[in-house]
């Protein structure tokens, strides 16, 4: 079982990959941290098109904070994985 699947008591399959890597900020951000979410979530969307490689994306992930990046793709991996295996 993936860590997400785990964590979550789901197999969760999103419509869109994007929900497995996107981040939220709630209603009091600072302007900065809403604009690090819109561009996380960019990079996000970027690396899933193939516009950017892998390592531009956990390269963005660094920049703007989050930790522990390689960790978070590959829970990201892991559940995808997971996910086809059972399908």
């Amino acid at each position: 079982m993936s860590e997400i699947a785990a964590r979550t008591g789901i197999i969760w399959t999103p419509n869109d990959a994007i929900d497995l890597l996107s981040v939220s900020v709630d209603g009091t951000a600072t302007e900065s941290e809403f604009q690090a979410m819109l561009a996380i979530n960019q990079a996000a969307r970027d690396w899933l098109a193939g516009k950017i490689d892998i390592i531009d994306y956990l390269d963005k992930l660094e920049y703007y904070g989050i930790p522990n990046p390689f960790e978070m793709l590959d829970e990201f991996a892991d559940h995808v994985d997971f996910v086809i295996s059972r399908s």
